[in-house]
């Protein structure tokens, strides 16, 4: 394992993540948070110290950014994120952006005046046209919430309100791919990114789980690729964009980690100020293996014991070893660069390993389909 100290975490930190509360007020079958039914509070006291454990080590990132999310954000007032907000700029010494991610059921002309005082990067959750999204993002009732998510949608672009959309791609999805950009080119959504069904948290199982998956995937991605180019305006696909900004980098080749297999790269914390790094997605959970997850407590974290403490220590050891496994092993791993610790534990049962499904498709597949395409429309211009 190679030793950390605080020194070496400077600079570091691209997210911190703050669950403002753990409930949502709608039941999608393949969330993977724990303690939804949750209603506790994120206190201000926590919120505040959250951000000095970042600044206060010198851990921010030029990029840094405050990301609200792990439980639906908006089912809180506007006003107790006025007061949010105002904590955590008591804990940098700069102004700070924000972000949120919702299913967009709350989004209203009073949020989006929030979205816009504050210049909030918005994220929806939408999984395509109302059959597809119905069929897995219900509310408790199990009635489907996509006309409620349209109707936000329209308060964004109504009161001018940047956002892009986040869009899961299940077995259904694969053999939907037309209906689903028609949709989106229809709605006038021009920036999304795909995440797969995954295997995380307390989702234990994914539609994807089944043979064949990696050749409909790619498929599947190739298609939206050529729909999104095609389309006028054409579509900012976050996947596409990632893949070759990871080509331009100009250490490209060199790199070892990624932000989710990096120390504090991301930091989360739980609403009772549980403290948490490596995938988002591991925050408050608990492993039979590997015990609570949480590296620490806040307020009152010390980063020096952080690093010492048998929490950090354990997990490190192991997502280092899977992250060596990944290197050795594995063509992509310039472009994943060790893939995802949650996954792996998830998946394999341990940090200590190597290639998952969510790897075999949200990097490889989509590798070969982005550089599949560059090569196809490279030919056709010579």
């Amino acid at each position: 394992m190679t030793a950390i100290s605080p020194a070496d975490c400077a600079g570091g930190t691209r997210l911190l993540i703050l669950q403002s509360t753990p409930l949502c007020n709608i039941d999608c079958e393949y969330c993977y948070l724990p303690a939804r039914n949750d209603r506790h509070r994120m206190p201000f006291d926590i919120v505040e110290s959250a951000v000095r454990f970042v600044f206060d080590n010198a851990l921010a990132a030029p990029d840094f950014t405050i990301v609200w999310h792990s439980g639906e954000p908006l089912v809180l007032p506007v006003q107790w994120y006025r007061e949010a907000f105002a904590s955590a700029s008591r804990g940098a010494p700069a102004s700070l952006p924000h972000s949120m991610q919702t299913n967009g059921m709350l989004v209203d002309d009073a949020w989006c005046e929030f979205f816009q005082e504050h210049s909030v990067r918005v994220g929806v959750s939408l999984d395509g046209p109302a059959w597809l999204h119905d069929s897995r993002r219900r509310t408790r009732s199990g009635k489907g919430t996509h006309a409620r998510v349209i109707r936000g949608i329209d308060a964004l672009r109504r009161n001018n309100v940047p956002f892009h959309v986040i869009c899961v791609v299940g077995a259904q999805s694969l053999d939907a791919v037309d209906e689903m950009l028609d949709f989106f080119i229809k709605e006038g959504i021009s920036d999304i990114g795909f995440n797969i069904e995954e295997i995380e948290g307390v989702n234990r199982g994914s539609t994807l789980q089944r043979a064949g998956i990696d050749a409909r995937f790619r498929e599947f991605f190739g298609r939206v690729l050529d729909r999104a180019q095609s389309a006028d305006p054409p579509l900012a696909v976050r996947e596409r964009e990632e893949m070759l900004a990871a080509l331009r980098h100009p250490s490209f080749g060199h790199l070892t980690r990624n932000s989710q297999n990096e120390p504090f790269a991301f930091i989360s914390v739980t609403s009772r100020g549980g403290l948490f790094t490596f995938s988002p997605e591991l925050a408050g959970l608990t492993d039979p293996h590997y015990g609570d997850l949480a590296i620490g407590q806040l307020p009152g974290a010390d980063l020096a014991t952080v690093l010492a403490g048998p929490a950090f220590c354990r997990m490190w050891s192991d997502i280092e070893t899977g992250t060596a496994k990944c290197r050795k092993s594995c063509a992509y791993f310039n472009l994943c660069l060790g893939g995802a610790p949650v996954n792996k534990l998830a998946e394999l049962g341990t940090f200590a390993s190597s290639e998952t499904l969510h790897c075999r498709l949200s990097h490889q597949a989509i590798a070969d389909s982005v550089l599949l395409k560059l090569e196809t429309d490279l030919s056709a211009n010579m």
